[in-house]
């Protein structure tokens, strides 16, 4: 037996026999509310707030199948509506055309099978309009939780901008005089981001008889490294001051870094101290790449691996004794860049490398800057591969760079 549909067809006939006849044709099927006047009907929609479908009589007693569907038009515009009339006159029909939304008209009396069929496609049709009712609310839902959903996005949107807008007046500030320019000192910064977290900090005391140099790479972009950067800039400053030992120093500002920055933010580091009192060449490397010494033959004399943690990772970290020392006589030039150098990816699928670097580095003429010509090998083993992380690197001419401090 098929189950009986639960929607509500409401039949309206002023003769009982012809509503005994709904029911014996329609029941079964349908779930069926009977009423014998048009005042019982709009009764019953008060009291049924989804009738799905609605068979009325033409030729009723006071109010007419017509005005009846007239009237349910207006308290339920989704139910749909069927005239059932033994006969109907052209200027009722125009009226009921015009005036309604009337589904089908059936014929009185009306054979069993087209009475089925005609009640299961005005269900069916009902059906499709709740369907298009709540497709329609779920739509405006949607479209209610994307529109809030734009409104914060852009909120975000102003909030990046100005955020990054913060980041490069920061930057613009802390890095770009936080480093003097000094002959026999080469430094290229290629940030992926328009703010990256590459820095280059320099320190020459009074007299110059001493320089200090930092070249870091933050972890992170924006206004966050930004930040952490007015913070190392400002401690860097401050301590080379007191003329301290490149470990003091390091150690100073691994402590400040870890007490103040979150967790998390570190920085990948190489400090130099270039003392003229002492002849002295003082190098701490804590998490940044190789560096790498030429001899005054352009020949690479020496790899310096890191032999420290980057700064702020650990404030138990310990820093007597990690730097090397080094006469300065002894160094004709360095070379620092930061891990986006040897880790960009190029067509190929490979890392540029630090074998390719250092073939670079050795097959520079003299007369050509390192850091320039390991740029254009970079490029060119780049290619259209987006740039993986920024770009530092720093090249020291040792011999020059100690005439031009004795020069200031």
């Amino acid at each position: 037996m098929p189950t009986k549909s639960a929607d509500l067809i409401l039949c309206v006939d002023d003769e009982p026999n012809v509503l005994n006849m709904f029911q014996r044709t329609l029941g079964r099927a349908f779930n069926l509310l009977t009423a014998l006047s048009a005042d019982q009907a709009l009764d019953l929609f008060q009291q049924h707030a989804n009738i799905a479908v609605i068979i009325s009589d033409y030729n009723m007693p006071g109010m007419d199948g017509l005005a009846l569907l007239k009237q349910v038009m207006i308290i339920s515009p989704h139910t749909v509506q069927i005239m059932l009339t033994g006969n109907i006159n052209i200027d009722v029909s125009i009226e009921a055309i015009n005036e309604t939304e009337i589904f089908r008209y059936l014929p009185k009396p009306c054979p069993t099978e087209t009475l089925q069929k005609v009640t299961q496609d005005a269900l069916n049709q009902y059906h499709l309009y709740v369907e298009k009712q709540r497709l329609t609310q779920e739509l405006a839902e949607k479209n209610q939780a994307l529109s809030l959903t734009n409104a914060e996005l852009e909120k975000q949107k102003y909030l990046l901008e100005t955020e990054l807008d913060m980041a490069k007046t920061v930057f613009r500030n802390v890095v770009s005089y936080h480093h003097q320019e000094l002959d026999g000192l080469d430094y290229r910064n290629y940030p992926k981001a328009e703010v990256g977290g590459d820095f280059l900090l320099s320190f020459a005391s009074d007299d110059k008889q001493s320089l200090y140099l930092m070249m870091g790479d933050l972890t992170g972009h924006g206004l966050q490294s930004a930040l952490a950067i007015i913070l190392v800039a400002d401690s860097f400053e401050t301590l080379c001051q007191t003329s301290l030992p490149i470990e003091a120093l390091a150690k100073h500002i691994n402590t400040k870094m870890c007490s103040t920055l979150p967790i998390g933010l570190f920085c990948a580091t190489g400090l130099i101290k270039l003392d003229l009192t002492t002849q002295r060449l003082s190098i701490w490397q804590g998490g940044i790449p190789d560096i790498y010494m030429f001899d005054a033959h352009n020949q690479l004399s020496q790899t310096l691996t890191s032999n420290n943690l980057p700064l702020g990772i650990s404030s138990e970290q310990e820093f007597t004794g990690t730097a090397r020392e080094y006469p300065i006589d002894a160094i004709n030039r360095l070379f620092f860049c930061t891990d986006g150098v040897s880790d960009q990816i190029g067509m190929d699928g490979q890392a540029f490398g630090d074998e390719r670097l250092q073939l670079t580095l050795t097959e520079t003429p003299a007369w050509q800057l390192q850091v320039d010509t390991v740029m254009t090998h970079l490029r060119q083993h780049q290619q259209q591969i987006a740039q993986s992380d920024d770009i530092s690197m720093l090249a020291l001419n040792i011999p020059r760079l100690v005439q031009a401090l004795r020069q200031a």
